[in-house]
């Protein structure tokens, strides 16, 4: 089944996000839904704490649902709407495979942070920063295939 993205609703979506995943509400510059193939709101896409420059960007989800089409559409909403000279994305240590993804999308892993989801410093309560620049999101943002490198095949 195919993901989709809930945009316009930012209110909605992100009092969404907080209550489901039970976060602290923080002002968001904007907020995406994500839909599973069924309709159903799944998970969240919050962009925050824009200060004209860097832009950090929070993703919450409850499936597997963020697909290489959705973060070409964050990477381009980033450059064209925010403007951005960097995106931050903070996560757990403990989440190998948004890592992962983020290192092959061109993000730097710049460190981390302990007692970032807790009081403990312990690897469950350490979160990892990681940065890419405008440079990298253009790559992602307007690349329309992976056979395809700026516009040729």
């Amino acid at each position: 089944m195919s993901t989709g993205l809930l945009i316009g609703e930012d209110e909605a979506v992100s009092l969404w996000t907080y209550k489901s995943f039970n976060i602290y509400p923080q002002p968001v510059n904007k907020a995406w839904g994500v839909m599973n193939g069924k309709g159903n709101l799944v998970g969240g896409i919050l962009f925050q704490n824009f200060n004209g420059v860097a832009l950090e960007l929070s993703c919450y989800t409850q499936e597997h649902t963020i697909t290489l089409g959705i973060c070409r559409a964050i990477a381009h909403v980033a450059i064209s709407d925010f403007k951005v000279g960097r995106l931050t994305v903070v996560t757990s240590r403990r989440n190998k495979r948004l890592i992962r993804a983020c290192l092959k999308l061109g993000f730097k892993i710049e460190g981390v942070m302990r007692c970032f989801y807790g009081h403990i410093d312990n690897k469950k309560n350490t979160g990892v920063r990681l940065v890419a620049f405008r440079d990298a999101l253009s790559k992602v943002a307007y690349r329309t295939t992976s056979g395809q490198k700026n516009g040729t095949k």
